[in-house]
């Protein structure tokens, strides 16, 4: 009886140790645990070539999705007093062991892949502008778990050299 009783007691610990997730392929995903919640953001752009002056505010609310592949991101957006709202959704891929970043608007839909080191997440984005090439970034840099700084910056040089778009701070509610 002692025997069967170790036996089940094993086979459970097995079966359950195998139904766990990995620590290996559940950390990346976890990253993006700092999302969760609803944020408040604002910032200043200032005139570049590439956007005009002004304010910017906006609401973030993050959550899981149910199965736990994405963190999905309502963000209502105001800048320079015109109102937007948007759709993030943040996802690893293993496979190339990369952050990817889609937004989705009504009138278009984007995807990036995102880097994440320590406190920092770097957004980059690059367009052709009459035969130059433009990379826009956005940095968003942890203060403590509730608060980042973010900066949108552009640079005409390959990034030997970045130019101030834009800053402001992010704080869950």
């Amino acid at each position: 009886m002692r025997r069967i009783a170790l036996a089940l007691f094993v086979a459970l610990f097995v079966l359950t140790a195998a139904a766990a997730p990995r620590t290996a392929s559940a950390a990346p995903l976890d990253e993006l645990n700092r999302f969760v919640g609803t944020w408040q953001s604002q910032g200043t752009f200032v005139e570049t070539p590439y956007h005009a002056a002004g304010a910017a505010t906006a609401t973030t609310t993050c959550a899981w999705s149910v199965d736990g592949a994405f963190m999905i991101c309502q963000q209502s957006v105001t800048i320079n007093g015109t109102h937007d709202n948007e759709l993030g959704i943040y996802t690893y891929d293993p496979a190339t062991s990369s952050y990817r970043f889609y937004v989705v608007r009504p009138s278009q839909t984007t995807s990036e892949t995102i880097a994440i080191a320590g406190n920092t997440i770097a957004y980059p984005y690059s367009f052709d502008d009459n035969g130059k090439a433009v990379t826009i970034r956005t940095l968003n840099i942890w203060q403590s778990a509730d608060l980042y700084n973010w900066r949108t910056e552009y640079s005409a040089d390959g990034g030997a050299t970045w130019t101030l778009m834009a800053s402001g701070t992010s704080q869950r509610r």
